[in-house]
């Protein structure tokens, strides 16, 4: 009989083996063993999130360097004895097309963080940088224009809002508490299909329920998912971080600011709670630092 501290160890060696990695270098085997099968195998290097690095089958149909994986069992194959033995493999987070071509059909690139962390300061900068590809995507929204604002809302009445979300118009929307007015937020299927017509690349500003409406619209797949974080060892000085931030802008009522560092509480935990979203998470304490970071990650831009 297993005792507790046996359990304990092996389910922690299993969460160890299941953790989410890069690939660092990937190779064919065009001549497996022969109890896997005649098919050719993708083998992976891969370092996990805890910096060691692993030799595993990698699951994706264009891998790449930088390719972030999560893992997964899978059957390997079946003994003589009909034993059915399972392996972990590595499945892609993210498929990217040919980038040569310079061209971003159903691909997109979102970036995630709560209020005050600096998302559309590295959007605007990114597609400043790189205008060449990429473009920024409108955010629809109900609320009433601001100073500061600078183009990047389509304003929209919330009778028309909740047409377009009825008539499948939007590809991600959501409610944004907010005390004294009803903020909803989303984003036009149009607005993506303009840009990839372009043979561009989408960049849009995303909390978490636009970026899980959009992974569930698009296919996770299809989305380059950067999350953005403030500087702070724990969530106290996080927080106190957005909290400074949110009052330099001075765009808002201190009531309004209290309301997104509410919600922002809710969006740290969802870098746990759904890591899964996340191709890499970047703290963003020098803004220079995390543009070149994220130019090196996203495939286009690396040679630019």
């Amino acid at each position: 009989m297993s005792s507790p501290s046996i359990i304990h160890r092996a389910q922690k060696k299993r969460a160890s083996k299941l953790q989410a990695g890069t690939v660092l270098s990937f190779t064919v085997l065009a001549h497996p063993p022969a109890r896997f099968g005649k098919r050719p195998r993708q083998i992976g290097l891969i370092q996990l999130e805890d910096g060691s690095s692993v030799l595993a089958p990698l699951l994706a149909e264009r891998p790449f360097i930088g390719q972030r994986v999560h893992a997964r069992m899978r059957l390997s194959h079946v003994t003589e004895e009909k034993l059915r033995v399972y392996e972990v493999s590595y499945e892609a987070l993210s498929e990217v097309p040919a980038i040569m071509e310079k061209t971003f059909p159903g691909y997109i690139l979102a970036l995630t963080g709560p209020s005050g962390v600096g998302k559309t300061t590295v959007s605007r900068m990114l597609v400043q940088m790189f205008s060449d590809v990429a473009v920024n995507v409108p955010i629809v929204t109900t609320r009433k224009e601001k100073p500061g604002d600078e183009g990047e809302y389509v304003y929209a009445p919330t009778t028309e809002f909740d047409e377009w979300k009825r008539g499948g118009l939007l590809v991600a929307a959501t409610d944004i508490p907010s005390r004294g007015e009803h903020r909803q937020y989303g984003y036009r299927r149009a607005d993506f299909e303009a840009i990839w017509k372009e043979g561009k690349l989408p960049v849009v500003i995303t909390e978490m329920h636009l970026l899980k409406d959009l992974a569930n619209t698009f296919g996770r797949r299809s989305i380059l998912s950067f999350g953005l974080l403030p500087p702070g060892k724990s969530k106290r000085a996080k927080l106190s971080q957005l909290l400074h931030r949110l009052r330099k802008r001075g765009r808002e009522t201190e009531a309004h600011i209290q309301d997104r560092l509410k919600n922002a509480e809710r969006d740290l935990a969802f870098f746990k709670e759904r890591s899964d979203l996340f191709d890499h998470v970047v703290v963003n304490k020098d803004l220079n630092v995390v543009i070149r970071s994220m130019q090196k990650r996203i495939p286009g831009l690396s040679q630019a």
